[in-house]
C-alpha cells in the first residue's frame, strides 16, 4: 500500500500540473479526487481518467479538443506508470525493475486488471521459493555400497 500512495501523489502531481496549467474549472477538486482515486490500483486511474476527460468536456468552445488531449495526456502518464510501478514495486520486493515490469505486462496479458496486481505477489513469492531451495544443502546420494555397509 505505501507504493500505491507514491504512485498516486506522483499522478496527482503531473495531473495537477495538467490541470492547473491548461485552466480546469474546479481544479483542486479534481486534483483532490484524482489523488484518492490514485491509490485504488488500476480502476482508480480509470475513474480519475473518466473524471477528468468528463470535466474537460464541459469546458466553453474547447471541449472537444481538451477532452481529447486530456485523454491524450493521460493515456500517456499512465503508460509511464509502468516503469514507475516497476521501479517502486520493484524495490520493495527487492527485484529488478525490468523483472517486475515483465510481470506487469504479462499479468495484465494473462489476467487483466487482477493479474497486473497479483504479478508483483507472484514474482516476489517465486523469488522467496527459489532462494529458499538454493541456499538448502542437497542430501548426498547414498550408493548401494554405503547402504549395504550400514546394515
Amino acid at each position: 500500500m505505501g507504493a500505491q500512495i507514491i504512485i498516486s501523489a506522483i499522478n496527482t502531481v503531473l495531473t495537477a500540473v495538467f490541470l492547473v496549467w491548461n485552466g480546469f474549472p474546479y481544479a483542486f477538486v479534481i486534483i483532490g479526487l484524482t489523488f484518492l482515486f490514485g491509490l485504488l490500483p488500476i480502476i482508480g486511474n480509470l475513474m480519475g481518467n473518466t473524471l477528468i476527460v468528463g470535466v474537460a468536456f464541459t469546458i466553453p468552445g474547447d471541449g472537444p479538443r481538451m477532452a481529447l488531449f486530456a485523454l491524450i495526456f493521460l493515456i500517456v502518464i499512465h503508460k509511464l506508470e509502468y516503469f514507475l510501478n516497476s521501479k517502486i514495486i520493484g524495490d520493495r520486493i527487492k527485484n529488478p525493475m525490468w523483472l517486475t515490469l515483465i510481470g506487469l505486462v504479462v499479468g495484465e496479458k494473462l489476467m487483466g486488471i487482477p493479474g497486473m496486481v497479483l504479478a508483483p505477489v507472484v514474482l516476489h513469492y517465486i523469488k522467496v521459493e527459489a532462494s529458499q531451495n538454493r541456499s538448502s544443502d542437497p542430501q548426498p546420494a547414498v550408493s548401494s555400497a554405503d547402504a549395504a555397509k550400514k546394515i
